[in-house]
């Protein structure tokens, strides 16, 4: 089944992407020589154009994040397929992959098509008409590329409890690990934040207009923060609970010890499962900490609700967390 899942997931993810927005940048080109020297990239709610770039500028564009958007969906999912991984988030992945590739290159195209031969970009009118219309399309794609895949589905696995560890009725411990992402991982956004802060301090020196600076700003400022708090994580198991603490000192998640029924050390996968990497919420419910695949802890709480965190070491973590829960629910 996972053979046939990779094969189709390359097809809407890469392979239809790929030809949608080739053909989409060659129909760009043609129109090049007809178009005016500034073009509107932008409008407002209004409809009215108030964003404008040179005429070169959308079928670069066009490729960019028509192909380079589905392109990284893919290549984020594709290994965890490949190693035989299931669950619904490939499928997704796929599918939002052949939507967006639709999305971009069916809007840039209409809206440059719009403008060739006119005097200035002023002539593009129903900017809401396009919208509407391509989005309706790429949903379209969306839909018929999720039902092109496989469904794929993960079994469902109730961990069981960790064999506690055998701790006297008055003992105490504590056990203290660090959750941080992979090398790869932390470098690649260690790197899109400079890259955001460089453009954002380019666009003030090169007096772009003041509203775009302060929004680039912004995200730029906005990712650093996301970087810096979920980079790295510190984990403690102790008589109190289990703790988990961005180096950064927020965000923090503590699960009581009265509020844990039982602790388990699984195995997780961040894509299948969770949909990627971060503070992620999975389709059963399921939340916590996932900055990599691999060993975890994972905490059945009194409510019914589980918390998981990925983190070295975590059936240790895990059978003293049990051997403290199961202490307090015989006090």
């Amino acid at each position: 089944m996972n053979a046939v899942a990779v094969r189709r997931l390359v097809l809407v993810a890469i392979v239809y992407p790929a030809i949608v927005v080739a053909a989409a940048v060659t129909v760009q080109l043609v129109l090049l020589p007809s178009m005016p020297d500034s073009v509107a990239v932008h409008w407002n709610a209004a409809g009215v154009a108030d964003g404008f770039a040179p005429a070169w500028l959308p079928p670069v564009l066009t490729a960019v994040l028509g192909y380079g958007i589905p392109l990284l969906m893919a290549l984020t999912s594709l290994p965890g397929l490949r190693r035989g991984d299931r669950g619904p988030t490939y499928r997704f992945m796929g599918a939002m992959a052949a939507a967006v590739s639709t999305l971009v290159a069916m809007l840039m195209t209409w809206t440059y098509a719009v403008q060739a031969g006119a005097d200035g970009p002023d002539a593009v009118v129903g900017i809401w008409t396009v919208l509407v219309v391509s989005l309706a399309v790429s949903a379209a794609v969306g839909v018929i590329a999720w039902f092109v895949q496989p469904a794929n589905p993960r079994d469902p696995a109730v961990p069981a409890p960790a064999q506690p560890l055998d701790l006297a009725a008055d003992e105490q411990a504590v056990w203290l690990r660090t959750a941080s992402l992979r090398p790869a991982g932390a470098v690649a956004i260690t790197a899109l934040s400079i890259v955001l802060v460089l453009v954002a301090i380019g666009c003030w020196f090169a007096g772009a207009p003041v509203e775009v600076a302060w929004i680039l700003t912004g995200v730029a400022l906005l990712v650093a923060a996301i970087a810096a708090m979920t980079v790295a994580f510190r984990v403690r198991v102790d008589a109190a609970g289990l703790h988990v603490v961005s180096v950064a000192g927020l965000p923090r998640f503590v699960v009581p010890i009265a509020d844990v029924a039982s602790a388990s050390a699984v195995e997780v996968t961040a894509m299948g499962e969770f949909g990627g990497w971060g503070l992620r919420k999975a389709l059963d419910g399921r939340f916590g900490v996932i900055l990599r695949s691999g060993p975890a802890i994972e905490v059945a709480r009194t409510s019914g609700r589980r918390y998981v965190v990925t983190v070295d070491d975590a059936a240790t973590g895990a059978a003293l967390l049990e051997a403290f829960a199961q202490r307090r629910a015989r006090s």
